[in-house]
């Protein structure tokens, strides 16, 4: 394992701006949500039978979510879709592919 103090410390910066994300994400749910919706725009509905859950419960992952700018909605007529629209969760997901436990 590197060792913090030999390499190039983190931005605090940078840290500050990563932080809510994490906090957010840090549900198996949330994260299921990014990962679908960074390959594709999704409505509740679909999501919520994608993921076994009731629309209510996705609902509030979404909200919590758009409310820290990880989604936002997009309307075409009466269905709403959403989509990822941070770089942090989009690299976050990607780095739990490359490296997480299998």
């Amino acid at each position: 394992m590197a060792e913090v103090g030999r390499s190039k410390r983190i931005p605090s910066r940078t840290l500050r701006e990563v932080a809510p994300v994490l906090k957010v994400l840090a549900h198996p749910h949330r994260l299921r949500i990014v990962e679908i919706l960074l390959n594709e725009s999704v409505s509740v509905k679909k999501l919520a039978s994608m993921l076994k859950l009731a629309p209510p419960v996705v609902s509030q992952h979404l909200g919590q979510m758009r409310s820290n700018g990880i989604v936002t909605p997009r309307r075409e007529g009466k269905q709403v879709y959403y989509e990822v629209v941070s770089p942090n969760a989009t690299n976050l997901i990607n780095c739990i592919r490359t490296n997480g436990p299998g």
